[in-house]
């Protein structure tokens, strides 16, 4: 099958969840079908990581849109109710240029990541799948509850208008697939029982990493460092959880474009890496990943890669509530900086605790988490329109 790929961002490197989830999806696909990859983008992608697009892709086509435009879109978007995610990434003349290139390609699937891609592909006369991923309106309402008076106000807003539109576009798309169970529980439309989970996968090279390296860190977070959710994580780790723990506890935080208020947290006890070549370096020089989150949705990649390497994580029940790992036997959960303390102490105090949930988690990562088996499933959803429109 021709399969076109829409993506709001050029998907490598992989420091971001869609790109991520984009790049082994299509990697996984291109085995037994040509992927032709659309992508939104504001700056031409490095050769490196265009040639590594190039290896999996057919073709690979970038569309820009210049900042001007994207503000003028938001503007309009002021007046009516589309909401401004979708009006941050919509362009008519990228439009026009996807027409075209569709009406060239004649494609038998056409996937689109995101609702932040929908008003491409709605309308295109081929079969055609949406990954929500996750719930985005629902992120939107938990951002409203700790953002400041007046964001609060934006993001109440902006959670209302993409409840309207998940649930108006959903009837635009041939297939729906989401992340998880739990972020499709939080659809209340009428198509939200069609929506199929299509877990993210775990790459062999961190189940693979066989570097010796010293743990020089207690405690590791990883993860995009512009990301609000990641940022409100490091801070709790370092505001509220480090105080509680014996001085020398050394913590490293590592992941791309780390923000100011990442950078005000590095101390004498605390580094930041910013940016690493290799991520599972991070990971590897830690003994604990911790990852306080409460008002991220979707699936925690970063959270299946330590454990993929054996190192023992420590999160909340809603970031668990996405990937099922059992308490106290793959994963450690905790809600408040009494018990993210109490957990890590007790980790790094009991071995036996240590090495069982280095092991199970590994283990469970391995069988549930492939991402070759989750191009079977979205093939599979292709196959079901390939096969009635060749009848």
């Amino acid at each position: 099958m021709k399969i076109l790929y829409l993506t709001s961002r050029f998907p490598h490197p992989l420091e971001k969840g869609d790109k991520l989830r984009a790049y082994y999806q299509m990697k996984a696909l291109s085995k037994e079908h040509e992927i032709y990859l659309v992508s939104i983008i504001d700056q031409d992608p490095d050769k490196k990581d265009l040639e590594k697009l190039k290896e999996i892709c057919t073709e690979v086509y970038c569309i820009h849109i210049k900042p001007m435009e994207r503000y003028v879109s938001l503007a309009r978007a002021v007046f009516s109710n589309l909401p401004f995610q979708i009006a941050y990434f919509y362009n008519h003349q990228a439009a026009k240029k996807i027409v075209q290139i569709a009406t060239a390609i004649q494609p038998d699937h056409i996937f689109c990541q995101l609702t932040r891609m929908s008003e491409y592909a709605r309308k295109l006369p081929y079969p055609r799948t949406l990954d929500y991923m996750d719930c985005f309106s629902v992120s939107m309402q938990r951002r409203s509850k700790v953002a400041a008076k007046w964001q609060a106000w934006l993001y109440k807003k902006e959670a209302l208008r993409m409840m309207d539109y998940e649930a108006t576009i959903s009837d635009e798309f041939d297939h729906l697939t989401i992340i998880s169970e739990q972020d499709k529980d939080q659809f209340k439309f009428k198509n939200a029982s069609n929506i199929q989970v299509i877990p993210n996968g775990i790459s062999p090279s961190f189940f693979d990493y066989n570097n010796v390296i010293d743990k020089m860190y207690d405690i590791v977070f990883v993860g995009n460092m512009s990301y609000l959710p990641n940022i409100e994580a490091a801070e709790y780790i370092i505001h509220q959880i480090l105080p509680q723990l014996n001085s020398d506890i050394k913590v490293l935080l590592a992941g791309a474009q780390p923000s100011p208020r990442i950078h005000n947290l590095a101390g004498p006890h605390v580094h930041v890496s910013g940016w690493m070549d290799d991520i599972r370096v991070a990971y590897a020089s830690g003994k604990i990943f911790v990852a306080p989150m409460w008002t991220g949705t979707g699936q925690q990649n970063k959270i299946l890669e330590a454990m993929a390497m054996g190192i023992p994580c420590i999160t909340t029940h809603v970031v668990n509530n996405a990937i099922l790992a059992t308490e106290n036997e793959e994963i450690l959960l905790a809600e408040t900086d009494k018990e993210f303390a109490n957990a890590i102490l007790k980790l790094l105090s009991d071995a036996q605790l240590y090495d069982k949930l280095s092991v199970k988690s590994r283990r469970f990562v391995r069988e549930n988490y492939d991402w070759n088996k989750t191009g079977l499933l979205l093939a599979q959803l292709f196959k079901n329109n390939y096969k009635s429109n060749a009848s």
